[in-house]
């Protein structure tokens, strides 16, 4: 049944921005986009692979990244990735020509809160950059379709007895499922510490024991993970 609370999604502020992109030109054009949005300057830090967008983030403290997936000394999927588990509270939007399945569903369970195409225009792009700033998700339309076909596949075939998962090998404890719940809801960590009364610091280290026990790297992933596992409704 539908849960009686809402879904709560929590705003990212492109103020200050990481752009981790090494082509001059993109970088040129980001610019621009960013400036359409208000921002520029001291607002705004450039790393061109991801041994220096590693770097910045040990150092400065960032609003957001918009990450790109081709970079010099690796993919951006492992910089995402790395941020997820160093830094998981600045969120990764890929901005990229990459649109294969397996690129965008890396991307998306390592912990990337968006993915768009380079081939839009600077005002397409502008407006999805905006709507990250209220809390939006924002996925070009041509890989939501990937997304969508993905998924009805997946609930178009049935699940076989071989496919189930093994066993957890350490049970989530009352207050890990009852975290668990909660992120399936879409609650911030924020959120979660005032619904539970309890403080965000300790949220967070149980997010990570859930983390641990899913195996899993993402809250999409320990959703997904969640319901194989029948923990879910």
């Amino acid at each position: 049944m539908p849960s009686s609370h809402p879904a709560v999604i929590e705003a990212v502020s492109l103020s200050p921005s990481l752009v981790v992109e090494d082509d001059p030109a993109m970088r040129e054009r980001l610019g621009r986009v960013l400036a359409m949005l208000g921002y520029g300057g001291p607002q705004i830090a450039w790393a061109e692979s991801i041994a220096s967008a590693k770097e910045l983030l040990r150092t400065q403290s960032f609003g957001v990244a918009l990450v790109d997936i081709g970079l010099p000394d690796g993919s951006g999927v492992e910089l995402i990735g790395w941020m997820q588990a160093a830094h998981p509270r600045v969120p990764a939007v890929v901005i990229s020509a990459w649109r294969t399945e397996e690129t965008i569903f890396a991307a998306l369970r390592a912990g990337a809160v968006g993915y768009l195409l380079k081939e839009r225009d600077d005002l397409e792009l502008s407006i999805a950059l905006r709507s990250i700033e209220q809390g939006g998700a924002p996925i070009d339309p041509a890989i939501a379709r990937h997304i969508l076909a993905w998924l009805a596949t997946q609930m178009a075939t049935p699940v076989m007895a071989a496919d189930a998962p093994a066993p957890l090998a350490v049970a989530l404890t009352p207050r890990e499922q009852e975290i668990l719940e909660l992120v399936a809801q879409g609650f911030s960590n924020r959120d979660m510490a005032e619904s539970l009364s309890i403080s965000r610091l300790t949220v967070e280290c149980h997010t990570k024991n859930i983390y641990r026990k899913l195996a899993v790297n993402s809250r999409t992933e320990a959703v997904y993970q969640a319901r194989r596992h029948g923990l879910l409704q």
